[in-house]
């Protein structure tokens, strides 16, 4: 079997889960792993699955994950998904933002076979922008509140060691299903 695993990461968040996940499948099947700054052309080869890993921005994969999968022509394809968002798993936030990537590949005609979701650290300066907006626009709808305040903190230790380790696994029994099945 062979597998593009492609992830983009603005806090190395998405980064550490990728590469995670990496460690665990190489030796499952021939995975290409590349991080989508660094790929500049359009890639050659045909993949059996695509992984792809990406942040959080606006309830969605981000825009150079989108970006990367139109420029690749991923479409009609075996899809993972994989995100980072800076809210718990359980957090109503983070269900939308893979909803929205599912969406996305699925506009796209692509098959979703397995999808993944873990909290990443929140950068701080996120914090500020809010006050800003806020200032500006009354009715903006992130508010700095004291439980924001308090989300960003408690997400300062994401992705953690119990986070890749449920990536590793997730990934690591999903390709065992796909490769029985082949």
């Amino acid at each position: 079997m062979k597998i593009l695993l492609a992830y983009s990461s603005k806090t190395k968040n998405t980064k550490k889960v990728a590469e995670a996940i990496y460690e665990e499948i190489k030796n499952l099947a021939d995975v290409n792993f590349i991080n989508i700054k660094k790929q500049k052309v359009k890639l050659q080869e045909n993949y059996d699955l695509y992984i792809l890993g990406a942040w959080t921005d606006k309830t969605n994969a981000n825009k150079n994950m989108q970006n990367f999968i139109d420029t690749q022509e991923i479409k009609n394809k075996n899809v993972a998904l994989f995100l980072t968002c800076g809210v718990p798993r359980e957090h109503y936030h983070a269900d939308d933002s893979i909803n929205n990537y599912i969406k996305f590949m699925k506009e796209r005609n692509n098959k979703i076979l397995k999808t993944f979701v873990c909290q990443g650290k929140i950068d701080p300066k996120i914090l500020i922008v809010f006050k800003v907006l806020s200032w500006k626009d009354p009715n903006f709808i992130h508010k700095v509140t004291p439980d924001l305040v308090e989300m960003v903190k408690e997400s300062k230790s994401h992705p953690d060691a119990k986070d890749l380790a449920d990536a590793k696994k997730c990934f690591r029994e999903f390709l065992n299903l796909q490769i029985k099945k082949s």
